[in-house]
């Protein structure tokens, strides 16, 4: 359980429970998008899975790589951990490749017994997937013989009813059975769900640390880009190289310096049409990318990177106007005016996310978003519908 990356904090926690033989039997990992969450559950995993942990010279326990639990499951990726292969009747998402260690995830509604759950959209995770893959397996006895984990991704998706069906497990696991619920929004969990188990918080990295991994990972970017990408991961190193693998550098490039030539009074046309290109080529090369995935689920996830992005940029304009030269005797409500064109970004980006909560068409909601930002940023002057092109950086 070594070597990930600035979550020191959190291995410690754990770790003290390995070396006392007091791991709590359901934890919740919870934090940010990107910052080892789940990276660390699967280490855990191999550690309480192996037959002959190994305690080095600094007291770290850890898996001992050779036994036959430690084989089945290497400790780089849910790509490892599932098998590729689908060679008879049993889906391959369901098929770990160990026997006793269980991933529940949204897309396992996909291959329900019940065809209204296959049906659904996969934006939550349903009860009668707990059922399934969960409380069934789980209360079997372990195929290795050395206890069972089960790791919940996106447990803020738990449907209500899903989480109340958790409780009994979480209150009389069988024994040797370890359950995991991993999640960036903690507080949608109910609280009889929370007080029932070990909280394991995981922190942003710093700007030093990230700086420092995204120049050793991504040599070939300028120094620029290296300092965007810092800005906008937000302490997440996932969401740097996840910024990178999927071009929203370019949508920097396209979309923010639009976001300043409105506040000189100019509006880019089309830009809400490019901006719902963008997401939808995001949502298209992560359903590629992810076997089973959702186009709807990630088309909600590209347009809260885009939302996400744009406050962020908002957020610094404000940020560098409060910062700026004060004229002497200037009235602090002229102050505040300066600031209101980039407040009523972040005003328009809530407006927009709620419209997304009503599943409008996505086209319309840039559109409308692109209308918004224009009428909170352009200056007294300048024409409500006047388009002109944008000056490149």
């Amino acid at each position: 359980m070594d070597g990930i990356l600035g979550q020191d904090r959190a291995l410690e926690v754990l770790q003290a429970g390995l070396r006392n033989d007091r791991t709590h039997h359901a934890m919740i990992f919870h934090g940010q998008p990107g910052v080892g969450k789940f990276t660390t559950a699967i280490a855990l995993a191999r550690v309480l899975l192996c037959h002959e942990p190994v305690t080095d010279l600094a007291g770290c326990v850890t898996a001992c790589d050779g036994c036959p639990s430690c084989r089945l499951i290497p400790a780089s990726s849910i790509r490892h951990v599932i098998k590729d292969d689908d060679t008879d009747d049993e889906p391959a998402a369901l098929r770990s490749a160990h026997p006793d260690l269980h991933v529940i995830t949204k897309e396992l509604a996909r291959y329900s017994s019940d065809s209204q759950i296959r049906g659904r959209k996969l934006m939550t995770i349903p009860v009668k997937v707990i059922e399934e893959f969960l409380i069934g397996p789980v209360y079997l006895q372990p195929q290795l013989r050395h206890g069972k984990v089960v790791i919940v991704d996106e447990a803020e998706l738990l449907a209500a009813d899903a989480q109340n069906k958790l409780l009994k497990t979480l209150e009389e696991p069988p024994a040797g059975t370890h359950l995991i619920l991993v999640t960036s929004s903690e507080d949608k969990l109910l609280i009889t769900i929370r007080s029932r188990c070990q909280r394991v918080a995981f922190l942003p990295l710093d700007d030093a640390t990230l700086t420092r991994e995204i120049a050793r990972r991504l040599p070939d970017l300028s120094p620029e880009r290296q300092a965007w990408l810092v800005r906008f991961a937000s302490g997440s190193l996932g969401r740097a190289l996840l910024a990178v693998d999927y071009e929203l550098l370019e949508w920097a490039d396209t979309v923010l310096p639009a976001l300043d030539a409105m506040a000189h009074g100019q509006l880019a046309g089309g830009l809400g049409t490019r901006m719902q290109q963008m997401i939808d080529g995001f949502a298209k090369a992560w359903v590629d990318d992810h076997d089973d995935a959702s186009k709807e689920s990630a088309n909600r996830t590209a347009a809260g990177l885009m939302w996400s992005m744009i406050a962020q940029h908002a957020r610094r304009r404000i940020a560098d106007a409060a910062a700026g030269p004060r004229v002497v005797g200037q009235d602090p409500a002229q102050a505040q005016r300066a600031l209101e064109p980039w407040l009523g970004v972040i005003e328009a980006l809530g407006i927009v996310e709620s419209e997304m909560a009503s599943n409008l068409n996505m086209g319309m909601v840039t559109d409308h978003a692109v209308s918004l930002m224009y009428r909170s940023l352009k200056p007294a002057h300048a024409p409500g519908t006047t388009a002109a092109p944008v000056p490149s950086r």
